[in-house]
């Protein structure tokens, strides 16, 4: 990993289902001493949410102060801009020193488009790096919430981090049934508990342990252990004649953790164009993906991580985990998911090994 300090500001993405206490977490969090510097970006319409006390008002081009040297503004859906104007602000000393940045979401927003735009944004890359995507979720109300909310689903499979809230009103149980479920759907996801908002901000901010390509960085064990996920092919064996290949199909909402490993080095423009297809073609059924990729020709590993469609600028590290060089991925995918991806493995095989484009 890097030896080099990243001294762009840090970012976290706050989400989380309407209800499942934001704002309640925010204002104990901003009062922690270690926060000083924080800026909160309300990337919602509507007025903004955090207590009276903290927020007196912010309108969307206005700057507010918050107790202890913390800021707020809201975007009302223009975010490069409102970070971009936070940055020249610090800059130019109008307002308080800037060291990070959380973007807490409307209840009903999805991950994926937010990430697009600060990972898509030019000026914002050279500026600020998103440590992590925490997401919220309601100990009461997370067993109804996430079998018939579609957006609830995202927000859960795309974080790095999960903190359970209102955990005083379950039984000590129904809270370990919820650490189960959210496992399921996120295996490779932080799970914290605080009590009534009570956050730590390292829960939020890792100085770089989730970045590939910081020095704190370490890989997922779930990608270490990806072959204990291995993705089985369908056996033809066990097909007969007139066998329905997919059977009934999954359930929409069915979510699934699997891995693929790859044992040979992987052309650049094979894996990058696999992948793109596999985003197209998945749409919303492809929740979430990380891996370490060997490409051919390169001694170092990449990593790469993406959410829904978003892909994440690939990093690559220093060196290798461990003695193994194969590819490993590992993939969240809802219904068709992980069908679409074993139905698309064929190009990962079949394609020749150079690039068609070069051909004379």
């Amino acid at each position: 990993m890097s030896t080099t300090p990243d001294t762009r500001i840090p970012m976290v993405l706050l989400t989380g289902f309407l209800g499942a206490g934001k704002t309640t977490l925010l204002n104990f969090l901003l009062r922690h001493p270690a926060m000083t510097g924080t800026a909160v970006v309300i990337n919602e319409y509507g007025e903004v949410g955090l207590d009276h006390h903290l927020v007196e008002q912010a309108e969307p081009d206005e700057v507010e102060l918050i107790e202890g040297g913390c800021m707020c503004c809201t975007t009302r859906g223009r975010l490069a801009e409102s970070l971009m104007s936070l940055f020249t602000k610090a800059q130019r000393k109008q307002i308080p020193s800037l060291k990070r940045i959380i973007i807490e979401t409307t209840g009903l927003a999805e991950p994926g488009p937010i990430l697009n735009q600060l990972l898509n944004a030019p000026q914002l890359h050279e500026r600020f790096v998103l440590d992590s995507v925490v997401t919220l979720v309601d100990a009461v109300n997370a067993a109804s919430t996430v079998e018939q909310i579609d957006i609830a689903q995202k927000q859960i499979a795309g974080a790095d981090a999960l903190l359970i809230t209102k955990s005083d009103l379950v039984t000590p149980e129904a809270l370990d049934l919820l650490k189960a479920k959210l496992l399921a759907m996120n295996p490779d996801a932080d799970i914290q508990v605080p009590t009534k908002g009570a956050a730590q901000p390292g829960w939020l901010f890792t100085d770089g342990r989730r970045r590939a390509g910081s020095a704190g960085y370490g890989l997922s064990p779930l990608i270490l252990k990806a072959d204990s996920l291995r993705l089985a092919p369908a056996d033809p064996n066990l097909m007969t004649a007139d066998a329905d290949p997919w059977g009934s199909g999954p359930e929409w909402d069915e979510i699934q953790t699997f891995s693929l490993i790859v044992d040979a080095p992987l052309p650049a423009w094979k894996f990058y164009g696999w992948l793109d297809f596999l985003r197209s073609l998945a749409g919303n059924d492809l929740l979430r993906f990380k891996g370490i990729v060997n490409i051919e020709g390169q001694e170092k590993p990449r990593v790469i991580h993406g959410v829904q469609t978003v892909l994440h600028p690939p990093e690559e590290l220093d060196r290798w985990p461990d003695e193994d060089r194969r590819t490993r991925l590992v993939f969240i995918t809802r219904g068709w998911g992980q069908e679409t991806v074993r139905n698309t493995l064929a190009y990962l095989k079949d394609t020749p090994n150079h690039d068609p484009m070069l051909d004379p």
